[in-house]
């Protein structure tokens, strides 16, 4: 609980990042508007959408932040117009279309926790003909890093206090996207715009971009800095530029060089980009001057695989797992009469060895029941 309360006060404490958001919301909202809030985590958005003149709003969030939301709203007297739905956007129903679709799931680089599948899919369910979305657009920047704390974020697992052993890891290290707080002085080029993104129709399952970077000193290129200018409404931006003095604060993306390269003032460092948003996959080149071989790299790289992910159909029928099995038999007992406690004394004797302990037996039916049936 205390993640989700700690990840919502960083958002609260962005600078004037609610009321960027509100300026939008009231430019998109009419009075008696209905609203859906995907990922709404809180619901603080939402919140503003009833003040600004909403009728109702849908908050939709899969997290335990949706139980927050619920106390919220009716500790403040409006759960007759705010109206939780603990489920992924994905999976959701609503009982009518909405006039607005907002969402905050703006990452660091703008894409990041998968907005794009997230309001397409809304928009194509529940949104009225016409109806208005927050936000409407994005525009993702780039430039080149030169930056001692990024190289090292890149390179940890080879600093020195670290067993040889592990050094192997720095692999998935590099072919990973983090984040970082830029200072102007850590980029070694202008920012360009890589690509625009819009809400408001269909977009690609893959999305390919490339920019040219000029470097405007000499230095250490690192890697590829990353962020978002996102038109909220039609009037309203919002960015986290480390260019732009109105920017929110949020940190940035790094995407590092697989090996640093010395640049010069003058030269072009070529970039490009595979997104693939819905998994957000990433596979970026970074090609140096003067005919350096190109690098390139992915977050597929920098993925552990289990044996379980690398499977792949052969044609068989599937067999359940002993887990899948397990859940299945506690799933069978569920009647509508028998307690949740009934129906763990019931696995205890039928299946006494399911797991180590009967203290695992019950905390594995409970977390079955609780995820797979209503109480």
């Amino acid at each position: 609980m205390i993640d989700i309360l700690n990840e919502h006060l960083e958002y609260l404490n962005l600078s004037e990042r609610l009321t960027i958001y509100r300026q939008a919301i009231e430019e998109a909202i009419q009075p008696g508007d209905t609203v859906a809030d995907l990922g709404c985590g809180l619901g603080v958005l939402g919140l503003l959408c009833l003040e600004t003149g909403a009728s109702e709003v849908w908050g939709i969030d899969s997290s335990d932040a949706i139980h927050l939301a619920r106390e919220s709203m009716a500790k403040a007297g409006l759960e007759d117009r705010y109206h939780c739905v603990p489920q992924s956007a994905f999976h959701a129903e609503l009982p009518e279309k909405v006039d607005l679709l907002i969402c905050d799931h703006v990452g660091f680089f703008g894409f990041d926790y998968g907005i794009i599948a997230m309001l397409e899919d809304a928009r194509r369910r529940f949104l009225k003909p016409g109806g208005a979305i927050v936000p409407q657009s994005m525009n993702l920047m780039v430039a080149g890093v030169s930056s001692e704390e990024c190289r090292s974020k890149a390179g940890a697992w080879q600093a020195e206090h670290i067993p040889s052993e592990y050094r192997w890891l720095d692999g998935y290290n590099r072919h990973a996207k983090h984040h970082h707080s830029y200072s102007v002085d850590e980029l070694i080029s202008g920012a360009v715009q890589l690509g625009r993104i819009s809400f408001c129709e269909d977009n690609p399952e893959i999305f390919r971009f490339s920019a040219s970077l000029s470097i405007i000193h000499s230095g250490v290129f690192d890697g590829v800095a990353g962020w978002f200018d996102c038109a909220l409404s039609q009037g309203v931006r919002m960015t986290n530029s480390p260019f732009d003095p109105a920017s929110i604060g949020r940190s940035q993306a790094f995407l590092p060089a697989a090996e640093p390269f010395r640049v010069e003032e003058g030269d072009e460092v070529e970039f490009s980009i595979r997104i693939r948003h819905a998994e957000e996959m990433l596979a970026w080149t970074i090609q140096p001057p003067n005919d350096a071989p190109v690098q390139k790299l992915s977050t597929w790289q920098g993925t552990l695989l289990k044996p379980t992910d690398l499977a792949v159909s052969n044609g068989q029928a599937p067999a359940l797992s002993d887990h899948g099995a397990a859940r299945a038999f506690v799933l069978a007992q569920v009647d509508g009469v028998r307690t949740s406690q009934e129906i763990v004394d019931q696995v205890l004797r039928d299946r006494p060895k399911l797991f180590p302990s009967d203290q695992a037996v019950r905390d594995f039916v409970m977390q079955v029941l609780a995820k797979d049936c209503t109480l």
